[in-house]
């Protein structure tokens, strides 16, 4: 007994343990893992594959619209008082019992072209669907990617505020020693010591904005436990700044033909152009085949299992007494109880199949609405379609001016860190030496520290627009 146990824990271990596998999170995340994460949980990416699962539904509904449909039905009454026997038809006061059986099928051959019309306005709607579905993915890859790059840009915030910490540490030790050694006044490690403090306060600063960055990510990708998330530092090479010399005209077009979400409202606009045809339909006549069979049962229906002949009586002679009976023997039948069921069944079996035509004359202006409506569903279509194309205009032509600046910026932040670590250097060598007092020394390095800073957030914002203008080239995040 107990080896069964241990053997049936064994195999429960060993189909657990790939179970723990596939679900283990990273323990450091790269822009590929948060990425597939997202695609995976999000919850408009879910949504949206909802949404599309629907359209494709609704698809199949209406392709399949074209067979027949197939009913089955089925009664049994209990029958108090006056009645009418389903079966005879005979007027009874009898308490009975009846079932009645129905299987039925109609058959929608022709209205007025509807169901093809229909049929080509949910392809349109389930490709929408998908192109909504694909954008949805494209939303939360940009959104991952730029919270990534967010985080990796506050890391080197972090670094360059580490190093200033760093640098003004030593300082402070290098002048304690001095004002020991009765070479500076204590004034001057006084203020040293208050920028070592406003130093550690940046520092911590930094790594707030660090953590929270962090936290902003996490919650993007719905971790349960963001305090476990960490990511890691992938060293970025400089994007090719090639694609800047593209007019914004020409990387416009191209968006054209890969962005989702204008593809899905130009194929929303021939849906809504099918759908007048199906409201015009309306006009035209219906034509449907119908067929039934069905079959009755009733517990008054007596079983006949067979007849005799006889002469009956029908009269007495008065002044004798003698019957008078029929000239000819009379067919009785003979009865044993109640008609079984499945002779019922089969007995009282009925077929119906015939055609019903239907021609609208007058209703009521629905018709002539509906199309109105449904033109007025294609205009807005159209509409939308032109006012999609206008943002992504208007988007483009900003995110090319935003780049092209960028990289300006990083061009000059990238001569100003050069400059002032210069700068910074020969200050550091001459306060060593007492040339210059300790204001000039933190000035030099505060302009250095803002310097790299700046320098920081230009790189990570020049390659971020970059790939933006990549990305309506190519409908594609990759850093």
């Amino acid at each position: 007994m107990m080896l069964k146990i241990r053997t049936s824990l064994l195999a429960l271990t060993i189909l657990w343990l790939p179970l723990c596998a596939q679900n283990e999170l990273p323990s450091v995340w790269t822009l590929e893992d948060c990425v597939a994460y997202a695609l995976e949980k999000n919850i408009n990416v879910r949504q949206a594959q909802m949404q599309l699962n629907i359209a494709d539904n609704n698809l199949q509904t209406a392709q399949f619209d074209y067979l027949p449909n197939l009913n089955f039905s089925s009664n049994y009454f209990w029958n108090f008082g006056l009645n009418i026997d389903p079966v005879t038809n005979q007027i009874s006061q009898q308490n009975r019992q009846t079932a009645n059986f129905n299987l039925s099928s109609n058959w929608l051959i022709y209205n007025g072209g509807r169901k093809y019309n229909s049929i080509s306005q949910n392809k349109f709607n389930a490709k929408a669907a998908q192109l909504d579905y694909q954008q949805a993915r494209n939303d939360i890859s940009l959104n991952v990617a730029s919270a990534y790059l967010r985080i990796l840009l506050n890391q080197e915030i972090a670094a360059v505020a580490t190093e200033q910490l760093r640098i003004s540490t030593l300082q402070v030790n290098r002048t304690a020693k001095l004002v020991e050694a009765g070479s500076l006044a204590k004034g001057e490690l006084l203020q040293l010591e208050a920028q070592l403090a406003r130093d550690r306060q940046n520092s911590i600063a930094t790594e707030n904005a660090v953590a929270i960055s962090k936290l902003q990510l996490a919650n993007l990708l719905q971790l349960e436990n963001p305090d476990e998330f960490n990511v890691g530092s992938p060293q970025l090479s400089l994007p090719n700044p090639s694609i800047l010399s593209r007019s914004p005209q020409s990387v416009y077009y191209a968006a054209l033909e890969t962005q989702p979400n204008i593809k899905a409202a130009e194929v929303r606009t021939l849906a809504s152009e099918e759908a007048v045809d199906v409201a015009q339909g309306g006009y035209l006549p219906t034509l449907s085949m119908i067929a039934q069979i069905g079959s009755n049962y009733s517990d008054q229906i007596p079983n006949v299992t067979g007849s005799t002949s006889q002469l009956l009586p029908i009269g007495q002679v008065a002044s004798t007494g003698d019957l008078v009976t029929t000239l000819q023997p009379q067919t009785i039948p003979q009865i044993d109880g109640v008609k079984p069921f499945n002779s019922q069944f089969t007995d009282n079996l009925n077929e119906v199949v015939g055609l019903n035509l239907q021609i609208p004359i007058f209703n009521r202006l629905s018709v002539k609405n509906a199309v109105q409506n449904a033109k007025i569903n294609a205009d807005l279509a159209r509409l939308n379609f032109e006012s999609e194309k206008n943002i992504l205009r208007q988007t483009i032509y900003q995110a090319h001016a935003d780049a092209k600046a960028a990289y300006l910026q990083y061009q000059a932040a990238e001569k100003a860190v050069l400059a002032n670590k210069e700068a910074f250097d020969y200050a550091q060598k001459r306060f060593e030496v007492g040339a210059i007092n300790q204001v000039d020394f933190e000035a030099a390095k505060n302009n250095l520290a803002s310097a790299q800073s700046q320098f920081v957030q230009g790189k990570y914002d020049y390659i971020f627009r970059i790939k933006i203008l990549e990305f309506y080239l190519t409908n594609a995040v990759k850093l």
